[in-house]
């Protein structure tokens, strides 16, 4: 290799390094975010890992909700999961089912939690 072409190839290399090391900087920042399931991530916070005596909180509607969970000792608890994989609820419970096309995913009885 002539030392003209080095000279052409030696921007290149540069470019291809700080691209490596991008990739790599990009790798490390995407794999040391943290647990991405723990207590604060919104999948730890999605209904179907709710628990029987978990509480959630409809952030939606009652036609379209959207179901959270969320600390029974917070004010904004709304329902206390009373079963999961019920097909009917006792009266006085509320039936909450999660589909995915049109396909019944899960579902759960929840009680009312008294106002704090």
């Amino acid at each position: 290799m002539s030392n003209s072409s080095f000279s052409r190839l030696s921007p290149l290399m540069k470019v291809v390094t700080l691209l490596i090391a991008a990739v790599v900087a990009g790798v490390w920042w995407y794999s040391s975010r943290g647990n991405t399931t723990g207590p604060g991530s919104e999948a730890a916070k999605a209904p179907a890992v709710a628990e029987v005596g978990d509480c959630v909180q409809n952030k939606g509607s009652d036609g379209s909700p959207d179901m959270e969970v969320i600390g029974c000792s917070s004010a904004k608890a709304e329902y206390k999961v009373a079963s999961k994989f019920e097909s009917e609820c006792k009266p006085g419970q509320s039936q909450y089912q999660e589909t995915r096309r049109g396909r019944v995913q899960f579902e759960m009885c929840l009680e009312p939690v008294a106002p704090k």
